[in-house]
């Protein structure tokens, strides 16, 4: 299978998966770039203002846009929002399991030796 030449294209980025993954990785950096509790609100409120901006921006290159065109375009907003605020969910669920499951696991160590627990023992 031929890998892509391009991510995300001009006619890539207003589908649904590439604007969603336009605003997940914008969102992504900035929450990587400011590490605070403030940050989380930011990022939602800039998440819903990209997937707007960028639905929006695709209406105008309509040739003739109606009102109707408009709504819809509000609406696909939003829907792109939804897209990434759930891949985000499913993405932080996962790494939340593993951490827990890394702060429940009993190291199997005692001075340097590897030793075995108990059977009755918990594992995870």
């Amino acid at each position: 299978m031929a890998l892509p030449e391009e991510f995300l294209t001009t006619s890539t980025l207003f589908t649904l998966g590439g604007s969603a993954t336009a605003v997940w990785i914008i969102t992504s950096a900035i929450g990587c770039l400011f590490e605070s509790q403030k940050i989380e609100k930011i990022k939602k409120w800039i998440g819903l203002i990209l997937s707007l901006a960028i639905v929006l921006f695709g209406v105008t290159l309509v040739k003739e846009p109606t009102m109707l065109t408009w709504v819809v375009a509000v609406v696909n907003g939003f829907l792109v929002f939804l897209t990434v605020l759930g891949l985000n969910t499913v993405v932080s669920a996962r790494l939340v399991r593993e951490e827990m499951r890394r702060l429940h696991t009993r190291d199997a160590r005692v001075d340097g030796k590897k030793t075995r627990g108990r059977f009755r023992e918990r594992w995870l």
